[in-house]
């Protein structure tokens, strides 16, 4: 990212993420904030080539909620993607999505991923799902990033 945008609030984070879906080709969408819907539903869910990948975006110290957890675990537990980006994270979601790209660009010319990409996505997957875990004390790795 040429420019570290400042993020005051959540709809700032809201704001880069889906800047940087579109950015990556990703098919995203954001389901209705309201009470007929299902609850804990991730803020931003996205398509692309097969992958389904959800987002639940939060700034400052805030938390997801159980529900909230819980349903981007069962995201995971299909196979999906599901991650937890806040105003830190938000680099950690570009250089996932930067690896993917270049994992499946090398996957159309039947090629394997790079052993930095599949190490760099990895790092980024940790670093935005460690709460789905119970993990509420990771290694701090955004600054080795």
């Amino acid at each position: 990212m040429a420019k570290n945008p400042k993020y005051e609030n959540e709809k700032d984070v809201k704001r880069q993420v889906k800047k940087l879906l579109t950015k990556h080709k990703w098919f995203w969408w954001m389901p209705a904030a309201n009470g007929f819907g299902r609850t804990g539903i991730a803020d931003i869910n996205a398509f692309r080539g097969g992958v389904f990948l959800a987002i639940e975006t939060k700034f400052g110290k805030n938390k997801p909620t159980p529900n909230q957890v819980g349903f981007l675990n069962s995201i995971l537990s299909e196979s999906g993607f599901a991650f937890i980006v806040n105003e830190s994270r938000v680099e950690w979601l570009q250089a996932w999505l930067e690896a993917f790209d270049r994992s499946t660009d090398r996957a159309t010319r039947n090629e394997a991923p790079t052993v930095e990409d599949g190490a760099l996505m990895l790092d980024a997957i940790r670093e935005m799902t460690h709460e789905l875990a119970g993990d509420e004390n990771p290694l701090k790795t955004s600054e080795q990033h």
